[in-house]
């Protein structure tokens, strides 16, 4: 900075840091030394640190001369404004660099203009806080703009209350949770009902529902909170404290909800969304139709004792036989009854069957026609199979490979088969070949109710590829095998091939089993643990445990190969867990000179096709127990289009127990508005098509429903017999669902007009920054340049009356011209010093805020305007809250209230004595001042000029336009507003809002 100075100022005057100093000090500009921050050495500039603000950048920022915080931590917000990138490029440049910002963000609301320059390792920074000049008409378009883009924020706030008044209307139970404590922070109607008047908003949920606690609920929370993972539940427990009960009489109820993480800005969990429901009824319902399952049995067994006595009675008692036959009839009628319900639970059995991850076919008659077979076994037959056609029509191929011979067989004998591994060629009609696979398969017999066979179930699992790695396992244990009896000088190579060997190898010599080898693969499977030169016992004791090392024993002994399949064993993990796998193991002994040295390991890991075998077999044993655990109503519809059967939801959707509908028409019982909507769903279910779609049914009036439908035909060979319905009801989804997207339409249209205002808000912006950088110059140039050519006029006026012959002085005109010269004088002077202080105004109060006793301000006013009140004879009442403070400059807060009175006292009515009224008080979150009066009043026009620079609306009193200007720009700078309410005559109240 030295040598700019240096190179216009003489040698004997050249710049010293003295004089740096008194520049600095004295500089009307505030002045910044800055030194960048690196991410690292001859990195990217990631911040900026203070070195020294000059008085002026003090002032005008309100910082010390050297802040400790960084420039982006005091100011964030200049990172996306663009002054952080500014000054970065000025640094990097070294160039001399100008631009202005209109900053109103972290604590600032002004217009900068800025000059920046790198000077060594510091960037020196000048600027000029602009904001304390007039605005023009650019500023007032800024001014309708930011009016605008409240506007716009009020209605999204309204847009956002309407949301939130449908959440606590909506019929479902909705909370909010915050923070890891999941403390309750929106809580709607039907979810406070559950723990009737008990406060919940604020507390965390371990507090304000204690009686979860052993439940799995806080779990439930703390996972979702820290994965993020969203969390369905299904008829889940619950057990609430509805009515203060004791533990033990806690009530049962069942509840579907999602937990649903949500999310800040930045992407990170911040708390939970509930939506839950309950599903008491329908548990109940479906446990009601498992007692009538129970009941079922019961009569059947019940049935089964009264034949016995039937064939039991005495032939003689002929006067009871016909009695004793009606009822037998009766008995028979019902098991009828009873063994119809039990076709069409099967009928459902089959639909379930149809989504087990395994091909299952039904084949019926002794010719094996196809009654049933679902989307796997369709694949396996590459799409072939067909109801109605046979087993041999459908898979010709098969005939000679002797499955059809095998299902003669089961269907003769009623003995079931059993296939492992067992090889099939099938032709692929989409690749235009035959297609080696291997399966495990069952034929199992399918009985009626006389023990007669039926037909019979194919469950089958293609093994394909199981049996093909293990061939490739067998085929490298023979290579392995082969390749041991060479030579010792070849065993490095072996030993190559077994580092690329995918399957587990481990080689053991001696009969206590020392390690020899061992590849990458087996290490992966014990890692750390397998060591040369010790035994399988030392590095593996639990395979002592399991009985493999007695099978190493005998393999050592006899020489015999051993296999096993699927051998279930524990690894136990350095840190002490415990994994179960699978294993395929082959024990191979190996000899050196026809002697047995040895025995090779070799290991395949099969646990994916155990565990995934396991978990098929136990989907088959649940398929019953799924059948009668479906949220829906259930139905079946016979060709006639009556019920054959229902579930128990029914009778709350009809009024009518599900017995009743047996046998009724479908139009009778749901009504033919309802029944028109379906028909046409009808004819297709009872065509053949399986459908799957929504409607709105008007089953009756006042009663109207959405609901999800499914129709699965009841295709017995080759004919349609019925169709099954599985109704769910979707009413509360589709209303929630169009609620919330007329709001998401609402919104979008909100934000796209905010969005506009905002780009245009940008263009006024920088519009009116580069004009107020002007303004600013034009300013303060004006005001400094024109108040020595006005004291030169001064000068010359009292000269000029001085120099003046006294005869001059004497005559009428002019002392008169002088004085008027004398008053303009004095008229320009003021407007200057005026000038000078709006400019200023921006930093009248260099001491910031204080906490200021509002009472004990406005008394110091009210004292200092006692002359003034007692000359027009006016009234003052002072109303101000007791203990009332407020955070505010002293100074600017006296210059408020001064203004105020003042103008209420000076602009009276001259018909009637002037009443002026102050009150004071505060709000939840401002402090309010007003001040009120019985004066001339304002027009509408008039309180649209109020608050210009050198505007007066009276010119009979005396005054400079400047003072409400004054209060207006002040109250605006600390955050407030300010408004008027006027009618002419009638007086003005002055209202001021200031943050609390």
């Amino acid at each position: 900075m030295s040598t700019p100075l240096g190179a216009v100022l003489p040698a004997d005057v050249a710049p010293s840091e003295e004089l740096l100093q008194v520049l600095l000090t004295i500089s009307l500009s505030g002045v910044i030394l800055f030194r960048p921050v690196f991410s690292a050495p001859e990195a990217d500039i990631i911040d900026l640190a203070y070195v020294r603000l000059n008085p002026a950048a003090q002032q005008m920022l309100e910082l010390p001369a050297q802040p400790a915080e960084s420039f982006l931590t005091l100011y964030p917000a200049a990172l996306t404004m663009g002054i952080f990138d500014f000054y970065k490029a000025a640094f990097l440049s070294g160039e001399v660099a100008r631009q202005q910002f209109n900053y109103q963000h972290d604590g600032l609301d002004g217009y900068f203009y800025l000059v920046a320059q790198r000077h060594g390792p510091l960037l020196v920074v000048s600027f000029t806080d602009t904001n304390d000049q007039s605005r023009t008409a650019v500023e007032e378009a800024l001014r309708v703009s930011q009016a605008r883009e409240q506007q716009a924020r009020a209605e999204a706030e309204l847009q956002r209350a309407q949301l939130h008044n449908v959440l606590l209307q909506a019929p479902a139970m909705i909370c909010i949770f915050d923070g890891p404590e999941h403390r309750f922070q929106f809580v709607n109607g039907p979810y406070q009902a559950l723990v009737g008047e008990r406060p919940l908003l604020g507390k965390p949920i371990a507090e304000a529902m204690p009686e979860l606690r052993g439940q799995p609920i806080f779990e439930l929370l703390d996972s979702v909170y820290r994965t993020g993972e969203t969390f369905y539940a299904t008829e889940m427990l619950v057990q609430l404290d509805h009515d203060n009960a004791s533990p033990a009489e806690l009530e049962k109820r069942y509840y579907n909800f999602i937990y649903q993480a949500r999310r800040d800005l930045r992407g990170a969990i911040d708390g939970i969304l509930v939506f839950a429901y309950e599903v008491t009824p329908q548990v109940q319902a479906r446990r009601a139709v498992e007692e009538s399952a129970r009941q079922l049995a019961a009569l059947n067994t019940a049935l089964d004792h009264t034949n016995a006595e039937l064939a039991a009675l005495n032939q003689d008692l002929e006067a009871r036989v016909a009695q004793r036959t009606h009822e037998a009839q009766t008995a028979l009628l019902e098991a009828e009854h009873q063994r119809e319900q039990l076709r069409v639970q099967q009928g459902l059995l089959r639909q379930i069957l149809g989504q087990v991850p395994a091909s299952i076919a039904t084949l019926a008659g002794p010719e094996h026609h196809f009654s049933f077979f679902n989307d796997q076994y369709l694949a396996l037959t590459t799409g072939r199979a067909q109801l109605g056609l046979t087993a041999a029509e459908v898979l010709p191929e098969v005939v000679e490979q002797g499955f059809i011979e095998l299902l003669d067989q089961v269907y003769a004998t009623g003995v079931p088969f059993v296939g492992a591994d067992t090889p099939v060629l099938l032709h692929d009609d989409h690749a235009g070949q035959t297609k080696q696979h291997f399966l495990d398969f069952v034929y199992q017999p399918l009985f009626d109710e006389n023990r007669q066979i039926q037909g019979i179930l194919a469950f089958i699992v293609d093994v394909t590829e199981k049996v093909q790695a293990r061939r490739q396992v067998e085929q490298l244990q023979a290579h392995l095998l082969a390749t041991a009896q060479h030579r010792a000088q070849e065993r490095e190579d072996l030993y190559q091939v077994f580092e690329q060997a995918p399957t587990a190898i481990i080689l053991l010599r001696e009969p206590a089993h020392r390690i020899e080898y061992f590849n990458p693969a087996y290490d992966q499977l014990f890692p750390g643990r397998s060591r040369r030169g010790h035994t399988l016992a030392e590095t593996q004791p639990e395979a002592v445990d399991q009985g493999l090392i007695a099978l190493l024993d005998e393999v050592y002994q006899t020489g015999k190969t051993h296999t096993s399949p699927e051998i279930p064993f524990e690894l136990t993990w350095p840190d002490g867990r415990p994994r179960p796998v699978y294993f395929n193991f082959t024990y191979q002994a190996y000899r050196e000179d026809d002697r047995i040295v040895g025995v090779s390991i070799f290991a395949f890991d099969v646990t994916g096709q155990v565990m995934a075998r396991q978990h098929s077999e136990a989907t088959a044993g649940q398929l019953r127990l799924l059948t009668d655990a479906l949220p829906v109503l259930i139905g079946y519809l016979d060709r006639e289009r009556r019920y054959r059967f229902a579930n128990r939801a029914y009778e709350s959707w009809f009024g009518q127990v599900p017995e009743k509908l047996l046998g009724r028409p479908v139009r009778e019982v749901v009504g033919e508005k309802a029944y028109a909507a379906a028909q046409g769903y009808m004819d297709r279910a009872l065509a053949g098509e399986q459908l799957e779609f929504t409607a709105r049914m008007p089953y009756r009036e006042g009663f109207v429903k959405h609901i999800h439908t499914n129709y699965i035909p009841d295709v017995q060979h080759g004919q349609v017999l019925g169709f099954y319905t599985l109704v769910t009801d979707i009413t509360d989804q589709v209303v929630a669902s169009e609620r919330v997207q007329a709001l998401n339409e609402e919104l979008a249209a909100i934000n796209e007009e905010m969005q506009a205002t905002n780009e245009e808000l940008s263009d006024t912006n920088n519009r009116l920054s580069r004009t107020n950088a002007d303004l600013d110059t034009f300013v303060y140039t004006a005001s400094h340049d024109l108040k020595a050519p006005i004291s030169n006029i001064e000068g010359l006026l009292t000269a000029l009356r001085e120099q003046l012959p006294a005869e001059a002085l004497r005559t009428t005109m002019v002392p008169h011209i002088l004085n008027l010269m004398r008053d303009s004088v004095a008229r320009f002077q003021q407007t200057i010093g005026h000038l000078t202080n709006i400019t200023q105004l921006q930093h009248s109060d260099a001491t910031g805020p204080e906490i200021v006793d509002v009472a004990a301000l406005v008394e110091d006013v009210r004292l200092d305007l006692d002359p003034l009140l007692a000359a027009a004879q006016a009234r003052l009442t002072v109303v101000v809250e007791p203990g009332l403070w407020v955070q505010f400059a002293p100074k600017n807060l006296r210059s408020i209230v001064y203004n105020l009175l003042s103008n209420a006292v000076k602009y009276c009515a001259a018909d009637r004595l002037p009443i002026v009224e102050l009150r004071c008080y505060r709000t939840d979150t401002r402090v309010v001042l007003t001040v009120q009066d019985n004066g001339l009043g304002l027009s509408l026009d008039q309180q649209g000029k109020l608050f210009r620079l050198f505007r007066r609306l009276h010119t009979h009193v005396e005054g400079s336009g400047v003072g409400l200007y004054t209060v207006k720009r002040l109250v605006e700078n600390a955050g407030g507003t300010i408004t008027v309410h006027s009618q002419p005559d009638e007086g003005a109240t002055f209202t001021v809002s200031l943050p609390g």
